[in-house]
């Protein structure tokens, strides 16, 4: 992958009358007004979604002429309406909420976190990068083709969750009105994705992953208990050791490794650039070799969490404060992040044998993975050739999307729900700003991901 990654940038000058200083003049606007979600929903200023929800109206005229907007709670969806019934509507999505600066960070801004400056080529502000722009975006899309008499042939929906960050409500009320209206969508794209070097493959081009599913999540408590006391006599054991034990065992006995359909179809995609190394053989029969390939997968770091559930242990608490005193009661936290082939109760049920009798396993909190989309679709198949269209050297490819977004709340109206954001940005302005410190999008990768969304959606609806 070059260095600079505007090199992998093409056909720019498309739509060249797209009103570029007003789209940007929208997203600094947008950034201004703080909405940003709390899991105590007492802190959250809702007044400000109210003021964003006004600002949208304000400046998509032709959305509101042509489309029927609809409040839920304080999410927002769009209709579109197509002229043909017979195709199913597709929905473009993202969430209007944002997370919290971080106490003791603001000195560290090189501009205020909600003061949306437009400067050096950037948009500064929280939410730039997550996940406002693709609200903006999609509105300054659909504004475009309808300013430009796109006449639909299929139905679309825009859909702005209110909270994704914290628990998605705004998303389940989304997709529970469109199942009660009889909906089923031909497809969704939500934020999510990455671009990477196809490096681990041993590919000799940059790797665009489209993420088709999201990997579960779960927290683990163990709890132990014994008598304490003085250190010179640990006859019956120390709750410390049977933790710890209990954790070395849950670690060292992972879960099942699988290649998913969607990791089958990678290397098919990838099998024309794979130049060198262990899988170059390997995926001229992928069936046949998936034991060599789950090795190679196993030896990789940036591969390694896409074919098994993760274990981390991540917490301990309640040893004692003293060298020479045992604890009594303590506990531990172990983090899992749900392979697709993994239940949450087969999980425990593991978890707990291998704890044994003296360590007590509960869940925290336990959700599987979401299911694995399809991607024989006409909407991942557009979404490659559009991605394409605007970006060289980069293969696109179905794959897990390491983070949880909105998406997985509309499996229950769509088999082909996708994850990736057309914002193509510097990776370490990305890895840094997105929930951290001087969060930014660039003035060019906001306005080539607008590209991207006209054309998205005037391909396919």
């Amino acid at each position: 992958m070059p260095m600079n990654v505007y090199d992998l940038y093409i056909n720019e000058k498309e739509y060249a009358d797209l009103k570029s200083e007003e789209a940007v003049r929208h997203l600094s606007e947008a950034i201004q007004i703080n909405t940003t979600s709390y899991m105590d929903t007492s802190k959250i200023d809702y007044a400000a979604f109210d003021h964003f929800h006004a600002k949208m109206k304000e400046w998509y005229p032709c959305i509101m002429k042509y489309g029927e907007y609809r409040e839920i709670d304080y999410s927002v969806l769009i209709r579109i309406p197509g002229s043909d019934p017979s195709l199913k509507p597709a929905l473009f999505m993202a969430h209007q909420d944002v997370v919290p600066v971080v106490k003791g960070t603001e000195e560290a801004w090189l501009h205020e976190p909600f003061s949306g400056d437009v400067a050096d080529g950037y948009i500064w502000g929280r939410g730039a990068m997550d996940i406002k722009e693709m609200v903006i975006a999609e509105l300054e899309s659909m504004e475009y083709l309808l300013e430009h008499g796109k006449q639909f042939k299929r139905t679309v929906y825009l859909a702005f969750g209110q909270d994704e960050e914290v628990i998605g409500s705004g998303a389940i009320a989304i997709a529970k009105y469109l199942k009660e209206q009889g909906i089923e969508l031909e497809f969704v794209l939500d934020e999510g994705g990455r671009i990477g070097s196809g490096e681990a493959y041993g590919a000799d081009i940059a790797v665009g992953s489209i993420g088709m599913y999201e990997k579960g999540y779960a927290d683990l408590k163990l709890s132990a208990e014994s008598f304490g006391g003085h250190s010179s006599n640990p006859f019956r054991g120390t709750s410390l050791g049977a933790l710890s034990k209990a954790i070395a065992a849950i670690v060292d006995h992972p879960l099942d490794n699988v290649l998913p359909a969607s990791i089958k179809e990678t290397l098919r995609i990838l099998t024309p650039y794979i130049k060198e190394g262990p899988l170059k053989e390997a995926v001229k029969d992928i069936d046949a070799n998936e034991e060599q390939i789950i090795a190679h997968y196993l030896s990789h770091p940036d591969l390694n969490s896409q074919i098994h559930t993760t274990i981390a242990p991540t917490m301990i608490s309640g040893g004692s404060q003293a060298g020479n005193v045992m604890p009594q009661h303590m506990e531990a936290v172990i983090n899992f992040r749900l392979a697709p082939q993994d239940t949450d109760e087969g999980l425990l049920e593991h978890c707990r044998k291998l704890a044994g009798k003296d360590v007590q396993a509960d869940f925290i909190v336990a959700n599987e993975a979401s299911r694995e989309s399809r991607f024989d679709t006409m909407g991942f198949q557009a979404l490659q050739d559009v991605l394409s269209h605007y970006f060289k050297d980069i293969v696109f490819v179905p794959s897990v999307n390491t983070t949880a977004t909105d998406a997985r709340s509309y499996e229950c109206v769509c088999d082909c729900c996708m994850r990736f954001e057309p914002f193509l940005e510097d990776p370490e302005i990305r890895n840094k700003g997105v929930h951290g410190t001087n969060e930014r999008v660039s003035e060019r990768a906001y306005l080539q991901g607008i590209r991207v969304l006209i054309r998205m959606m005037d391909q396919t609806c």
